[in-house]
């Protein structure tokens, strides 16, 4: 059996050399897609990203896998924060910013200032989700619920506040703006600070919200 690459052991030249060109086709594909919307071609992103673009349909045979594969990592990718913020806010439950701010809006401060690009939702009505998209996906709401779990407990969110209501909430929070990151991010977080001050004022008056989505909801565009 062929020795495997470990952590402490760099990748061999052709494999690194993949991975490598892979990250540059998803970053391409997201930037690409941002300013051209899901019309843009499989050749506009391989130029983009400075490759071939063979090389990206020997990986993604058709533009719906790579869209997918987009999907997969970006949920993955939040997945992660949410568990890093909790398990963070767990171990130092005196912080100043669980204090001021609150699990949710750590998380989401950090989702639009940290992500590599949004979540891209497909219009609904599609096939089922893959697999891996669905681990993804329910990995994230875990680590959500733990969130949304503490800001409640700590009388930052009021009740009815759900996990789909983080997601809808971000993506209307983080919108494409035609201006430079560091500019789209400072309205990005200015209006995420309204839309918190909201909820505090809202969870401090002890009225519960109306019913809100669930994560089957936020979900449900994605597949019948």
């Amino acid at each position: 059996m062929p020795d495997l690459p470990t952590p402490d052991r760099p990748l061999p030249g052709r494999q690194r050399e993949a991975r490598s060109n892979d990250a540059a086709v998803l970053v391409a594909a997201r930037e690409v897609f941002a300013a051209r919307g899901h019309d843009a071609s499989m050749a506009e992103i391989a130029k983009h990203a400075g490759v071939g673009v063979g090389s990206i349909y020997r990986r993604y045979p058709t533009k719906e896998a790579l869209v997918e594969a987009l999907r997969v990592h970006a949920v993955s990718e939040a997945g992660a924060l949410a568990h890093e913020v909790a398990v963070a806010l767990e171990a130092a439950p005196a912080a100043p910013e669980a204090a001021s701010d609150g699990a949710v809006a750590t998380f989401l401060a950090r989702q639009i200032t940290g992500a590599t690009g949004p979540i891209l939702q497909p219009p609904g009505g599609g096939d089922p989700i893959s697999a891996e998209l669905a681990a993804a996906s329910a990995h994230l709401r875990a680590g959500l619920e733990r969130l949304v779990a503490r800001d409640r407990g700590d009388g930052l969110v009021p009740d009815g506040f759900t996990t789909a209501d983080v997601m809808q909430l971000l993506l209307h929070l983080r919108p494409a703006l035609p201006f430079d990151r560091a500019h789209a991010d400072a309205l990005h977080l200015r209006y995420l600070a309204l839309a918190m001050r909201g909820l505090h004022e809202q969870a401090r008056s002890g009225d519960a919200l109306a019913a809100g989505p669930h994560w089957d909801e936020w979900m449900g565009t994605w597949h019948d």
